[in-house]
């Protein structure tokens, strides 16, 4: 199941759009009383901590913050950083907004807010964004976007093995969908339909096509065809399998498998074959 889950998550993240609103550095007092009580953003916020110690603090509890613990935190969740008693904490940050994914998916992972990223790379990325925020250049956004991008990279590859686990169940609809994108990875050479996959959830089609694109972001359709054109490119590195093969593999006529890998990749299987994995090409599918 947690497989599924990161296909989820990574699905909708390569899609996402983000815009760095704001970056700069903090320095976090001790407070004896916090008055006013925990606030919320609009924007998602990401930390970065830099010195001292202190802790996130959370409705529903609190993480121990040090150097080099990075925090995700996202729009409307009530949160105050705040440094331990008789110290100071500094941490780098940015605000973004997305215009496409949908952090409810996140919190249905039930990952943390909080990770350990022994890495400067962190810290380079956030001076980066800083550094362009207050620039006006053509491409200062273009490259800000790209280096925000990198920054949740950073967070996700430190996310601990187990971060999936969880005391209680998974919900229904983490099921639902953990159970199709099993059923398509081992069916992928079928031909699969709208119909077929709707049944392995008890889901009538028109319904399940409404259930899958708002968890995926995409129909059902295009996502398996996204999952054979993926297939193929690992496949066609193999120098056991030919063009032919691979076309089988995967469930498609080898004319059809070559025009739409040529769509997706702007070369032909063969093409591909030859160029990534150093062969000769076979010339099937030319």
């Amino acid at each position: 199941m947690a497989r599924s889950y990161f296909t989820i998550l990574m699905h909708h993240l390569e899609h996402m759009q983000v815009e760095v609103t704001a970056a700069s550095e903090t320095t976090a007092v001790a407070k004896d009383n916090r008055a006013g009580g925990l606030d919320a953003y609009d924007c998602n916020r990401f930390i970065l901590v830099v010195k001292g110690e202190g802790k996130l603090l959370l409705e529903n509890g609190e993480t121990a913050l040090k150097p080099g613990d990075c925090s995700l935190i996202f729009a409307g969740t009530k949160h105050e950083i705040a440094a331990e008693a008789g110290s100071e904490l500094v941490y780098k940050w940015c605000h973004f907004r997305d215009g496409y994914g949908d952090w409810n998916l996140y919190r249905m992972l039930r990952l943390p807010y909080t990770v350990h990223a022994e890495t400067a790379d962190a810290q380079r990325l956030l001076d980066t964004i800083t550094a362009l925020s207050a620039q006006s250049g053509l491409t200062s956004k273009l490259r800000m976007k790209a280096a925000m991008l990198e920054l949740i990279s950073v967070f996700l590859e430190h996310l601990p093995e187990d971060a999936t686990k969880a005391d209680k169940a998974p919900s229904q609809e983490m099921e639902k969908i953990g159970t199709v994108l099993q059923y398509i990875d081992d069916h992928l050479g079928e031909n699969l339909t709208v119909e077929e996959l709707a049944r392995q959830v008890f889901l009538h089609p028109n319904y399940f096509i409404v259930f899958f694109k708002s968890m995926m972001g995409c129909s059902p359709i295009q996502y398996v065809n996204q999952r054979r054109m993926e297939l193929a490119r690992t496949l066609l590195l193999d120098p056991e399998c030919n063009v032919s093969d691979v076309a089988n593999r995967i469930g498609m006529k080898i004319y059809y498998f070559s025009r739409m890998f040529k769509a997706h990749t702007g070369l032909t299987p063969s093409r591909y074959r030859k160029l990534a994995g150093g062969w000769p090409g076979s010339g099937d599918g030319e």
